[in-house]
């Protein structure tokens, strides 16, 4: 899916980009931006089935051509369709947030706000952004009209909420069934000092989760190297599923899916994985850029170094 972008930058310059996201990288994104919590086992059961619900919105067909599906009459249903634009459009901003801004680690802004004291009242952002030397919040929204809305406004609400940041994203993607555009919008923000304590405890909390993948008793796992570095391909194998969540889960057909069964899928994850789940990481952490190529539609790697393989 190729995103036609209006980027207006800090210094009120207007551009129009695009931007490739593959199928693959949009589940990723939408599995964790879009839903707003920190992967782990326990919750990859309810990330499956969210895929599966809304795997009528991404039909090969219709991604392909620079839009989302709908589903048949007899299931569609216009609730669902805003609810799946909302979890696109956060998909979207934190995609776009990575390529734009080279965030290096996004997350839920009520989480930050958690970790921080602040009570959760008031209007906030949806979500919070760090790079090497910059933090910033971003208001996502997904709108399947043919607009984008009033952008003031969804500039104004990205710059609410209690925490200091470096400046705030308006983040807009709509005419989602039909050509998805999208507005990347940027209200420029005074200076303030970094915060490395959030990143490192957010970012810890993060990583904690994704490493419980590392149980050799459970999940397969093997090191591999990409682009000069060192990560961890986890398999999301059928196998697997059965014997972490059920013993004789009664709905094992589920897992003769396509996306399981033929095409055995695997979680990448950094090497440092076990250091990042203590630590945390900091601002002197590079973003990994991963290189798109002709092999993009069987693998993606974020910037945080989470990622997804497919075998051909």
């Amino acid at each position: 899916m190729n995103i036609s972008t209006h980027h207006i930058d800090s210094n009120g310059e207007s551009h129009t980009r695009n931007f490739r996201i593959s199928k693959l990288a949009f589940i990723k994104h939408l599995a964790i931006a879009g839903q707003a919590y920190s992967p782990s086992p326990q919750k990859l059961f309810r990330t499956i089935g969210m895929l599966l619900h809304y795997s009528y919105y991404m039909q090969r067909r219709a991604f392909n051509s620079d839009r989302f599906s709908e589903p048949p009459i007899a299931i569609s249903d216009p609730t669902e369709k805003a609810q799946f634009s909302n979890l696109a459009g956060k998909a979207i901003a934190d995609f776009l947030s990575k390529k734009i801004d080279n965030s290096l680690f996004t997350v839920n802004y009520e989480s930050a706000m958690r970790i921080q004291g602040h009570k959760l009242k008031g209007q906030r952002p949806d979500l919070i952004a760090y790079t090497q030397n910059s933090m910033f919040a971003i208001e996502a929204k997904g709108r399947h009209q043919p607009n984008s809305g009033n952008m003031t406004v969804h500039k104004a609400q990205s710059q609410t909420g209690p925490i200091p940041v470096n400046f705030s994203i308006a983040c807009v993607s709509y005419n989602l069934f039909n050509k998805v555009t999208c507005n990347y919008h940027d209200p420029f923000n005074d200076n303030i000092e970094y915060d490395n304590t959030s990143l490192g405890i957010l970012s810890r909390n993060y990583y904690k989760g994704i490493s419980e993948f590392l149980n050799s008793n459970v999940f397969d796992f093997e090191e591999t190297e990409i682009q000069g570095e060192r990560f961890y391909e986890v398999g999301l194998s059928r196998r697997n599923y059965e014997k972490f969540f059920f013993d004789g889960f009664p709905f094992r057909g589920m897992w003769e899916l396509e996306f399981f069964h033929f095409l055995k899928p695997k979680l990448i994850i950094p090497y440092r994985i076990r250091e990042y789940s203590e630590t945390g990481i900091s601002n002197d952490t590079k973003p990994f850029l991963f290189e798109s190529n002709e092999q993009s539609d069987y693998i993606y790697i974020d910037n945080d170094r989470i990622g997804l393989s497919l075998s051909r």
